[in-house]
């Protein structure tokens, strides 16, 4: 007869083993990932000292952004337009300018073989109004230079990129410079309201008769430090897709009344039910995609623990979803984010409101669709007396290739004019932008401005003391002038698996 002991023994010593196996399976699949980091040498490119200064005068333009196109404030754009020709007189003397439904502005510099497939600089030149102007430290259009930055609205958001690709080109164009592409430049005037006359009409324009372009570059990613744990060197960050957009209006209405006598529920009880729901019972995060992509070009270059638990989703993904879920940047990576961004109810102190309102606005997965938003919104919201009306809809964009030349050419464009320790990796822009109008033209749209972005940078834009530092201004006109450069390496079919470098 076999001592019961026996048996437990036989079974403990099964799941040691099995457990050394696991163990092992895990530091080998953490030691044998490969780096996909391009290696290169930082290019000298001289960018003239006066450039700030033309950021600045663009910052003074009050280019203010409307949903409503006919509140545009056209005096404006046109001020702006008309300091771009005085500052930047060799660009409107050789690219052929196009003016696009009146406030934005398409620029093509027709390279040395047209039949080759153009590249498109993209930025927006409208900014968002100024919430609260007594909160900053400078006058927000002041355009001010102090302490080692440029001071304004616009100069994350975009205007740094407008001018910096302009100033990119005047200098290449005083060196006599002329690519082998076409290189077209389009800002926008309404993007922060949805680019429909201006990104989306500029796009139209340049993918018309089934124009492929090779590359597409546009804001969204940036330059970040000590983003994620276990990385030590600068992280560039280079959007490959951005979330589709959705906001819907909530209504309550409940019966009204004096507030010395209030009922057993009100409109805005209703309400806040509503939205505390929406905030709790979110759509999954997803580890694959776009996400899975970056922790794949991330896991090579973490120390050890982050290493390890990138390189084995397969069985660290409930740690993973943890860790990235307790910090808004990383978790809208992962997962539709929900968020209540205007409210309305009420007319005096002492009044019960009739009605509660609240604008919803969801940022969508690239695997997920507005209509899956739209039926989890009601689903979650089933008994509420709850009306529900969306406002305005775009569907995520497709996901742009990693394998492409044009991306490896991105890599190798960021750690020349960068710092060579640079870490690149693919990202997804958790906001939308113009690009995504692209993005049934051609897998090549990437998002990218190299300025340094820390937590407390990345709550300036659409907030208070809006800033770029002068070095970084600089270092996004060499990024510009690089790309226009290595652009010409591409190869003729861009969608090839390497290109020269340059």
């Amino acid at each position: 007869m076999v001592p019961a002991w026996f048996g437990w023994r036989r079974l403990l010593q099964g799941f040691v083993l099995l457990l050394v196996l696991l163990l092992a399976i895990v530091a080998v699949r953490t030691w044998r990932v490969d780096s996909r980091q391009v290696r290169t040498e930082q290019v000298d490119l001289e960018v003239p000292s006066d450039a700030p200064q033309r950021l600045a005068q663009a910052l003074r333009v009050r280019t203010l952004t409307s949903q409503d196109p006919t509140q545009f404030d056209s005096s404006a754009f046109q001020a702006l337009y008309a300091q771009f020709g005085r500052a930047f007189p060799r660009v409107h003397a050789a690219l052929d300018t196009t003016h696009v439904n009146g406030l934005s502005r398409l620029y093509r510099w027709t390279g040395h073989d047209p039949s080759l497939a153009p590249i498109v600089l993209m930025a927006h030149v409208d900014v968002v109004p100024i919430e609260d102007s007594l909160q900053w430290e400078y006058p927000p259009f002041s355009g001010r230079l102090a302490a080692g930055h440029v001071w304004g609205r616009g100069a994350l958001d975009d205007k740094s990129s407008a001018v910096g690709i302009l100033e990119a080109i005047e200098t290449l164009l005083k060196r006599g410079a002329t690519p082998q592409r076409t290189v077209y430049v389009a800002l926008g005037h309404d993007e922060e309201v949805g680019g429909r006359r201006g990104g989306r009409a500029m796009a139209e324009r340049i993918t018309a008769d089934g124009v492929s372009p090779a590359l597409v570059v546009d804001e969204g990613g940036a330059v970040t430090r000590g983003a994620l744990p276990g990385l030590h060197d600068p992280l560039a960050v280079v959007g490959i897709a951005g979330k589709g957009y959705l906001s819907m209006e909530l209504t309550a209405q409940q019966p009204g009344g004096h507030s010395s006598v209030p009922p057993n529920r009100t409109s805005i009880d209703v309400l806040n039910r509503a939205l505390t729901r929406l905030r709790r019972d979110h759509l999954d995060s997803h580890l694959g995609g776009v996400a899975g992509t970056m922790f794949d070009y991330l896991a090579p270059e973490m120390t050890a623990p982050m290493r390890a638990l990138l390189a084995n989703r397969w069985i660290t993904s409930p740690v993973l979803r943890s860790v990235l879920n307790r910090r808004p940047p990383t978790r809208a990576t992962i997962r539709t984010t929900t968020v209540a961004t205007r409210l309305q109810a009420g007319v005096k102190d002492n009044v019960i409101p009739t009605t509660a309102r609240a604008v919803v606005n969801f940022r969508i997965l690239p695997n997920q669709s507005v209509g899956r938003v739209v039926e989890h919104v009601r689903k979650t919201l089933k008994g509420l007396p709850v009306q529900q009306e969306i406002l305005r809809s775009t569907e995520p964009p497709s996901v742009s290739d990693v394998e492409a030349s044009a991306f490896e050419m991105m890599q190798r464009t960021i750690g020349q004019v960068t710092a060579d320790s640079v870490v690149v990796a693919p990202y997804l822009v958790p906001g939308r932008t113009d690009s995504g109008y692209y993005a049934d033209a051609t897998d090549a749209v990437y998002r990218f401005v190299p300025y340094q972005l820390t937590p407390d940078d990345r709550s300036r834009i659409h907030g208070s003391n809006e800033r770029i530092s002068v070095d970084d201004y600089r270092t996004v006109v060499r990024y510009y002038m690089q790309l226009i450069r290595n652009a010409d390496y591409l190869p003729t079919d861009a969608m090839s698996t390497k290109s020269e470098p340059k």
